[in-house]
């Protein structure tokens, strides 16, 4: 009876704490990285899959974190920490074209359906973007240039604990 207590009182306060904790919080790993790579959500941004706005979006991004100064970008994923990916917001895309290979040609026509609002998203380089963002930001026109939304809306929050508050 009383080890049934103390796991009710326990999970009671794991919730508690779990509440309080702010979801928006940069983990430290983002905070103390070096090296970022970016790339557009279709891939890098000499990828034909790229559509235009996401390579320009890719570029306004590199273009931010090279004037904010506090990483360094590398062109090449492996020797990344951390892996930046945009995507420009749009409802849907279709994209057609053509393969020719040893064997004849083929047609083919694609589609994608997604997010109307701008995305960049933060990952470990060692995990890809398979394993979960360390952070995501969204807004409307979040990657236009100059205002970059999205970049300052991370750079406010890795920055955050090392601002000094005034008294």
């Amino acid at each position: 009876m009383l080890n049934r207590k103390a796991s009710i009182l326990l999970l009671f306060v794991f919730t508690l704490a779990l509440k309080a904790e702010d979801k928006n919080v940069i983990p430290a790993v983002v905070k103390n990285a070096t090296y970022l790579y970016v790339m557009a959500y279709s891939g890098d941004v000499f990828s034909p899959e790229v559509t235009p706005d996401d390579r320009h979006a890719v570029q306004n991004v590199q273009s931010a974190i090279e004037k904010w100064g506090r990483y360094r970008l590398v062109y090449n994923r492996a020797e990344a920490d951390l892996v930046l990916v945009v995507r420009t917001g749009r409802v849907a895309e279709v994209k057609g074209g053509v393969q020719v290979g040893t064997h004849g040609s083929a047609k083919s026509i694609g589609g994608e359906v997604g997010d109307p609002q701008d995305t960049l998203e933060v990952y470990m380089s060692s995990e890809g973007t398979n394993g979960p963002p360390l952070w995501r930001g969204r807004a409307h026109d979040g990657l236009k240039a100059p205002e970059m939304r999205l970049v300052q809306e991370l750079r406010s929050k890795v920055e955050a604990p090392y601002k000094k508050k005034k008294p």
